[in-house]
């Protein structure tokens, strides 16, 4: 049964980065939200393209095995939200100026995300699920 004060959470693909490149800008807090999900109570959720990006700009500043690596340490730390063409219809019909943007609120939507962890201050304005940094996310927690 879940805890009143679990919540589930989508992981944006600047936050997954900033959990695996030391040194990006909220590291830390990416992994002390992700330690949340690994026994913590939060579930964290990521979508496949989110992976997908996250393994291709590893790769452009590394060796592809550790872009594997990290990939594979995401993966054990997050469920797969399930990604198909009813998100795509969304995202494609929506106000976000981005298409992928759109791709990761439809899918915060669809699976009643309580937050969409991102750095991308202009992105998910529009949306029903309240975006926010991990920084902020865990001052919530903590408050």
């Amino acid at each position: 049964m879940r805890n009143f004060n679990d919540r589930t959470l989508l992981f944006d693909t600047n936050v997954l980065l900033d959990a695996v490149v030391e040194g990006r800008p909220e590291s830390r807090e990416a992994w002390d939200v992700l330690r949340r999900c690994n026994g913590g109570g939060d579930l964290g959720m990521v979508t496949s393209g989110s992976l997908k990006d996250a393994y291709y700009v590893l790769c452009r500043y590394g060796k592809e095995a550790e872009a594997r690596q990290a990939v594979m340490t995401l993966m054990e730390l997050l469920v797969i939200a399930p990604m198909g063409a009813e998100e795509c219809e969304l995202s494609i019909h929506s106000n976000e100026p981005d298409f992928e943007d759109g791709l990761v609120r439809a899918c915060a939507e669809l699976n009643n995300v309580d937050f969409i962890l991102t750095r991308d201050a202009e992105a998910f304005r529009a949306s029903t699920v309240r975006a926010m940094t991990c920084a902020e996310y865990l001052e919530i927690c903590e408050g």
